[in-house]
C-alpha cells in the first residue's frame, strides 16, 4: 500500500460533505481546529448543501469530493459527516489524478466504502472522527489525529479482555463500520478479507442489526481466513452491557478460528474515537496481559 505524505504547517486541507449534511458550526469548528495546526482549510463549493438528507445533489457531492481529489496543492480531504451518500457516488469520481499525487482521506461511518474503494487502488487512509462528531471527542482524540497527519505514528496498547485471543499476526489492516463492511460483499469496492487483519465497529444500537451483519458475514466466509480480528467499539452512547453482548456475538462467530483477536480498541462512534491507519500492514500481538497493535 502507497502511504500519502505528511502534512507540514502551511498544508492545504479540503473540507468536503460527500455523505450526510453538515452544519455550519461543524464547519466553522473544523475550521479553527486545523487552523490552530497551522494547516489551511478548504471548504468544498457545496459543503454546506441539503438535499433530503444528503448533502447535496449526487452531481453536487460528487463535484466536490472530484475537486479535492484532482487539487495538487491540497494534502488531505476531511470529510465532514457520514450517514448515507458515498456509495452513490464512489464509483462515478476519476482517481486517476489522486492515484499520482495520493493524499490523506479522513472519514469513518459510510466513508468506510470510500476507503474500500482507495485500498482496492493501493492508496492507505484515516479511519477518523468527523467534524460532524463535535464536541463528541476529547482533545486528546484531536490531538492524536493531528500526530497521525503530521508523521508522529504512535502503537496502541489495549487491556485485556475475556474474548482476547492470544498470537501475533502481521499483515494489511482494512474494515470500518461492520455493516457498511457486510454491505459491501461480493461488490468491486469490496477489499477481500483474505490474510488481513480485520478492523470492525458500529454506532448502532441495535443488536439484531449487528447480529444479522456479523451472521451474513460468517456465513459469506468473511472471518474464516483472516491473520488478525480487532473489535472497536459498538453503540453510540450505549450502556456498557450492550458492548458485551455484541462482543459475545463476535466471540461466538469467530471461536472456531485460530487467529489472534483483539476486543476493546478505542476506535468507533464514540468520544475517544482513536485514528486507525487502514491499508497499512499492521503488527497485531495479543497476550494475557493485554494487546498491541503497531503501526509502521
Amino acid at each position: 500500500m502507497l502511504r500519502p505524505i505528511y502534512l507540514q504547517p502551511g498544508d492545504k486541507v479540503a473540507l468536503i460533505s460527500p455523505s450526510g449534511i453538515a452544519t455550519k458550526e461543524q464547519l466553522d469548528a473544523a475550521c479553527s481546529l486545523l487552523t490552530s495546526w497551522e494547516l489551511e482549510p478548504v471548504p468544498g463549493q457545496h459543503v454546506l448543501s441539503e438535499h433530503g438528507r444528503l448533502a447535496g445533489t449526487d452531481e453536487e457531492r460528487l463535484q466536490d469530493l472530484q475537486t479535492a481529489l484532482d487539487a495538487e496543492d491540497t494534502r488531505a480531504i476531511w470529510c465532514m459527516a457520514g450517514d448515507y451518500g458515498m456509495l452513490r457516488i464512489v464509483e462515478e469520481a476519476d482517481y486517476s489524478k489522486f492515484q499520482g499525487n495520493p493524499k490523506w482521506v479522513i472519514g469513518m461511518n459510510d466513508i468506510t466504502v470510500l476507503h474500500s474503494k482507495l485500498h482496492s487502488l493501493g492508496i492507505e487512509s484515516l479511519h477518523a472522527f468527523m467534524p460532524s462528531g463535535s464536541p463528541r471527542f476529547t482533545p486528546e482524540v484531536a490531538s492524536q489525529l493531528r500526530n497521525f497527519l503530521f508523521g508522529i505514528i504512535s502503537s496502541y496498547a489495549v487491556p485485556a479482555h475475556p474474548y482476547n485471543r492470544p498470537g501475533i499476526a502481521e499483515a494489511e489492516m482494512i474494515g470500518g463500520m461492520l455493516q457498511w463492511v457486510h454491505n459491501l460483499h461480493d461488490t468491486c469496492i469490496e477489499r477481500n478479507t483474505r490474510g488481513t487483519i480485520l478492523f470492525i465497529e458500529d454506532p448502532s444500537n441495535d443488536l439484531y442489526e449487528i447480529d444479522k451483519s456479523v451472521k451474513c458475514m460468517k456465513y459469506a466466509g468473511k472471518f474464516q481466513h483472516l491473520a488478525g480480528l480487532i473489535v472497536g467499539e459498538f453503540g453510540q452512547d450505549a450502556a456498557p452491557e450492550f458492548k458485551e453482548e455484541v462482543y459475545s456475538l463476535i466471540h461466538n462467530a469467530v471461536e472456531d478460528y485460530t487467529y489472534p483477536v483483539c476486543f476493546g480498541l478505542p476506535a468507533g462512534h464514540v468520544r475517544n474515537n482513536f485514528p486507525l491507519i487502514l491499508g497499512a500492514n499492521v503488527e497485531l500481538v495479543v497476550h494475557t496481559k493485554g494487546a498491541e497493535l503497531r503501526f509502521p
